[in-house]
C-alpha cells in the first residue's frame, strides 16, 4: 500500500515507519519543514497526498504554550484530514494518547481529543478514521522513556505521592504492531484502540522494574517529595522540559495511566509486553 506517514522521524513512528516498510508497503515520510503543522499549506499537503491510500498522522509534541497545542494537535490534523479525505484517502489513522478528551483541562491531552474530535466529525463510508490511543510508551530515544530510565538509575528517588500513581507501560514495538494490524486489517471506522501494556502497576514499581532490567541494580529506595517543591519544580521546570514537566502532567499522571487492554489485545493476536519482558525487546 501506498503510505503517508506524518512524524515519520520521530521516536514512534520512526518504529511504524520501519514495521510498515518490513512488510512489504510504500512509506513516504515528508520531513517537519515539507508539511508545517503550525502553517500547513494547502498546496505542499495536496502534492503530499497524491497516490496515497492511507494517511498515518504520529505527529504530537509537549509543549508549554496551549496555542502550539491546539495548532498541532487540533487544527492542523483537522485542516490535514480534510485534505486526504478530497483526494480519496480512504483510511486515515491517528496517533493520539490515552485518556485524550475534547473537554479535558489538560492542553496535551484536551488538544488530543479535539483532534480526535474534528477527525470523527470527517469519517464516512468512503473515508475511514481509526484512532490509537497508546499509554505511557517505553523504547530507546523516547523522551519520557529517557527521563523514567535516568531516573531509575539513582539509589533514591524523591516521588509525589511516593510514587504510587498508577501506569500501564507500553513497548514502542507494540504500538508499532498495532499501526502495521490497522492499516493491513483495519477495524470499523470511528474504531478507538487503547494501547497499553500488559500490566498496571505504580510509578515506584515501573522504575524499580526499570531500574533492574536496565541497570541490574536492586529496587529503588522512594521518599516522597513535599507538595511545595513539587509545585515550585513544575513552574521552573516547564519551559526547560518543553512541557514534559508541568503542572497539567502531574495531574495526569495522579490520575493513573491505565487502560483495558482486550482490545489491543485482540489487534496484536496476543498480550501486550509487560514491563519485565521489555528488556526482550531491548
Amino acid at each position: 500500500m501506498n503510505i503517508l506517514l506524518l512524524g515519520g522521524s520521530g521516536f514512534i513512528g520512526a518504529r511504524i515507519a520501519a514495521a510498515l516498510r518490513a512488510n512489504g508497503h510504500q512509506v513516504n515520510t515528508p520531513r517537519s519543514r515539507d508539511i508545517d503543522y503550525l502553517h500547513p499549506n494547502e498546496q505542499t499537503l495536496q502534492a503530499a497526498l497524491q497516490g496515497q491510500e492511507v494517511v498515518i498522522n504520529a505527529v504530537g509534541l509537549m509543549h508549554y504554550k496551549q496555542d502550539v497545542l491546539e495548532m498541532v494537535h487540533h487544527h492542523a490534523v483537522r485542516i490535514i484530514a480534510t485534505a486526504a479525505k478530497a483526494q480519496g484517502v480512504r483510511l486515515f489513522v491517528q496517533l493520539s494518547a490515552l485518556g485524550a478528551d475534547a473537554a479535558h483541562k489538560v492542553a496535551f491531552v484536551g488538544s488530543k481529543g479535539r483532534g480526535d474530535a474534528a477527525l470523527l466529525a470527517l469519517a464516512d463510508e468512503h473515508f475511514h478514521v481509526q484512532i490509537a490511543r497508546p499509554s505511557v510508551v517505553y523504547g530507546v530515544g523516547g523522551a519520557s522513556s529517557r527521563a523514567f530510565a535516568q531516573a531509575a538509575r539513582l539509589p533514591m528517588l524523591m516521588l509525589p505521592e511516593r510514587g504510587e500513581q498508577r501506569v500501564q507501560p507500553v513497548h514502542v514495538a507494540d504500538v508499532a504492531a498495532g499501526f502495521v494490524r490497522m492499516v493491513e486489517a483495519p477495524l470499523p471506522s470511528g474504531s478507538i484502540v487503547n494501547m497499553a501494556g500488559g500490566e498496571a502497576m505504580t510509578l515506584a514499581q515501573y522504575l524499580s522494574v526499570l531500574r533492574e532490567i536496565l541497570w541490574h541494580k536492586p529496587p529503588l529506595k522512594v521518599v516522597r517529595v513535599p507538595d511545595a517543591l513539587v509545585r515550585m519544580a513544575t513552574l521552573l521546570l516547564e519551559k526547560p522540559s518543553k512541557g514534559l514537566i508541568s503542572a497539567g502532567n502531574l495531574s495526569l499522571l495522579k490520575a493513573g495511566n491505565c487502560a483495558d487492554t482486550q482490545a489491543f489485545a485482540a489487534l496484536l493476536g496476543r498480550e501486550p509486553l509487560r514491563p519485565h519482558e521489555f528488556a526482550e525487546r531491548a
